[in-house]
């Protein structure tokens, strides 16, 4: 059964040409009509640029903003790393560390530093290491390259999570790092944890005190994929060196459609079948637009068109379609295959990660395609992240009603840190000035 939306509220000219006096060029209807749709196609593409001029400066201006946020509230320079748990105006509401929120914010660092001209000074260098030199000291442990998931503000551990979660954002940041720097200490932490990564992916249950095989979690195969992409950096190359480990991720990506291309599902068995459970019928947009981004990355650098085609209808065009909230705008946290009341007590609930997802994978999909659809849809995703997340002091809520209210008014958590809203403020800038140094032209 497809998967249900939650409810909210040419003509054809003929060819016609007459005689002409003897010695006049023939002018015919149909070389008028070429002409003229020359001259609009020539107007609308000049419009395109003028639109994509004015938003490439609105992603730029509030990616500076975002980022400065982070420059002026996280950073610590007495013990390393970052405070990720600030309050609306900066202020550190919980001192504890977290793994993943300062591995994101120095790979952040370090791909903003390698990629952005803005970005590229020895101030942004130096906040970067700050994270770095954290993780290694403090979070990774080298004998066998788990990460410990919290830390005190000191570097005292404090626990450790059942899952990989942390190593795939530690290892990011060692190789974002190392191509900052060319370090080789980075480096080698990077391709350790890569292989431990890699190693539980395929059996995580050395990680995980389960009785029964743990079932297949698109979030863990995001995680994954996440991981290869930013280690790959973009590089075909890279991309054939890894091709093994890619090609085994993304086959077990796309067990998750079920149903006759209809839906991807959160949770499948072991074996790669569906689950016929409240769990097994759970499907996480945010999960699905992100795969569904990385994977049109993946299928742009291994030349595979054939999985663009699929990735476009099943995991972009399919999924905002249904996860879009018609009524109150925004994308919804959580669905039910079956279009029964999501088991999650937070399913309406609108969240800064899961719009963002949307955003990256609307304009990635319109860079490739060429389709006006996808630009509509990121302009009426940017319009709602910027009228309700969006806050005057920089950095983004984290977390709206079904209406689009703000519900908590902190700018960082243990979740929440300097990743998702820059990462998409950055990539989708990123998109839109390829496009206008191309002349504005669609694929």
């Amino acid at each position: 059964m497809p998967l249900r939306a939650r409810p909210g509220t040419p003509k054809v000219m003929s060819d016609m040409s007459s005689g002409v006096a003897s010695g006049t060029p023939e002018i015919t209807v149909t070389k008028l009509l070429e002409s003229e749709d020359t001259d609009k196609q020539e107007r609308e593409k000049r419009e395109l640029l003028i639109i994509l001029k004015d938003l490439a400066g609105r992603l730029e201006h509030e990616l500076k903003s975002v980022v400065a946020f982070w420059d002026s509230y996280s950073l610590d320079s007495e013990y390393n790393g970052y405070l990720s748990c600030l309050d609306y105006d900066g202020t550190v509401y919980d001192t504890t560390k977290y793994t993943i929120p300062i591995a994101k914010q120095a790979y952040m660092y370090s791909k903003l530093y390698n990629t952005c001209d803005g970005y590229r000074t020895e101030q942004v260098l130096v906040q970067a290491q700050l994270g770095g030199e954290f993780l290694i000291r403090h979070c990774h442990r080298s004998h066998d390259n788990r990460c410990f998931s919290a830390i005190t503000r000191e570097g005292k551990p404090l626990e450790i999570r059942p899952d990989f979660e942390a190593e795939v954002y530690f290892t990011m940041a060692m190789f974002e790092l190392h191509y900052a720097t060319k370090q080789a200490n980075y480096l080698a932490r990077g391709e350790a944890v890569l292989r431990a990564v890699l190693a539980w992916a395929k059996d995580p249950s050395p990680l995980m005190q389960s009785i029964s095989p743990p079932n297949c979690s698109l979030k863990r195969l995001a995680g994954v994929l996440r991981m290869l992409l930013a280690v790959a950096e973009g590089n075909r190359d890279k991309v054939r060196q890894l091709r093994d480990e890619f090609a085994w991720v993304v086959k077990h990506i796309l067990l998750h459609i079920k149903r006759e291309n209809a839906v991807v599902l959160e949770e499948i068995s072991h074996k790669g079948e569906e689950l016929h459970t409240a769990k097994g019928r759970e499907v996480i947009p945010g999960n699905v637009l992100e795969v569904g981004w990385m994977l049109l990355r993946y299928s742009q650098l291994a030349s595979k068109k054939e999985l663009r085609k699929e990735v476009l209808k099943v995991f972009i065009d399919n999924m905002f379609s249904v996860s879009w909230d018609s009524r109150n705008g925004g994308i919804l946290t959580s669905l039910d295959a079956d279009g029964l009341s999501p088991r999650k007590l937070t399913w309406g609930v609108k969240q800064w990660w899961t719009i963002t997802e949307a955003m990256i994978a609307l304009m990635l999909a319109y860079r490739q395609t060429g389709d006006r659809k996808y630009l509509t849809n990121f302009s009426k995703a940017f319009d709602y992240a910027m009228v309700h997340f969006r806050e005057v002091g920089g950095e983004w809520y984290g977390y709206l009603d079904t209406e689009g209210r703000v519900t908590h008014t902190f700018k960082g958590s243990h979740k929440k840190g300097c990743f998702h809203v820059p990462r998409c403020l950055w990539f989708c800038c990123k998109i839109v000035k390829e496009i206008i140094n191309m002349g504005g032209v669609e694929k």
